[in-house]
């Protein structure tokens, strides 16, 4: 199932995402007007979320993704990992 959600960061930046998923998250494509460094660490936070299950908890992605050695500007690991469950919780609905 493809799935997109998109959240505005409180003081922050846009954070967009759309996931393929059946069970696992099978890929993950982040957008918005966020900035990061170095600039490869985006591929590295898609496949920080590529492969968790799909019901897999807010915590847990946050997890994955803070994991990942980037500074993130105007957004966090949790913010990525809101708007993966956004997607995936509004699809299922």
């Amino acid at each position: 199932m493809d799935a997109t959600a998109s959240r505005k960061v409180p003081d922050g930046k846009l954070v967009q995402v759309r996931v393929r998923y059946d069970e696992r998250i099978e890929s993950c494509a982040l957008r918005g007007d966020f900035f990061l460094e170095p600039p490869e660490a985006l591929e590295a936070l898609e496949a920080a979320v590529e492969g968790a299950p799909a019901d897999a908890t807010p915590a847990d992605l946050t997890a994955r993704v803070a994991r990942v050695d980037a500074t993130l500007v105007g957004f966090d690991a949790a913010d990525v990992a809101r708007v993966v469950r956004d997607a995936v919780d509004a699809s299922d609905t």
